[in-house]
C-alpha cells in the first residue's frame, strides 16, 4: 500500500519542503506524520491527496474527527463498511 507516510519517506529534503509549503504546512510536522504517529486533520489530509497523485484519505493517519468526517462524506458502500470496521474495533 503506498502510504503517505511511505510518499514523504521516499522523498528529497527540498521535495519535502515544496510538499510542505504546498499544502500549508512544515517540514516539521511531515516529520512528525513519519516518526512520530502524528495524526491530521481532514482538510491537510485533502491538500495530500490532491498534490500526490495516487494518494487516498484512507492510506493516511486521521484524527477520530477526520475519519468520521471523512466517513460522512464518502459514498454509501464505502460508508457501510467503514462503520462497520469501525465497530469491529
Amino acid at each position: 500500500m503506498d502510504t503517505l507516510k511511505s510518499r514523504i519517506l521516499a522523498m528529497t529534503p527540498a521535495e519535502k519542503d515544496a510538499l510542505a509549503a504546498s499544502a500549508g504546512t512544515t517540514r516539521g510536522l511531515l516529520n512528525q506524520i513519519i516518526y512520530g504517529g502524528k495524526h491530521i486533520e481532514l482538510g491537510l489530509a485533502d491538500c495530500f491527496v490532491a498534490l500526490l497523485p495516487g494518494l487516498r484519505i484512507d492510506d493516511m493517519p486521521l484524527t477520530e474527527r477526520a475519519r468520521r468526517q471523512a466517513n460522512v462524506r464518502a459514498p454509501k458502500k464505502r460508508r457501510s463498511s467503514a462503520s462497520e470496521t469501525h465497530a469491529q474495533a
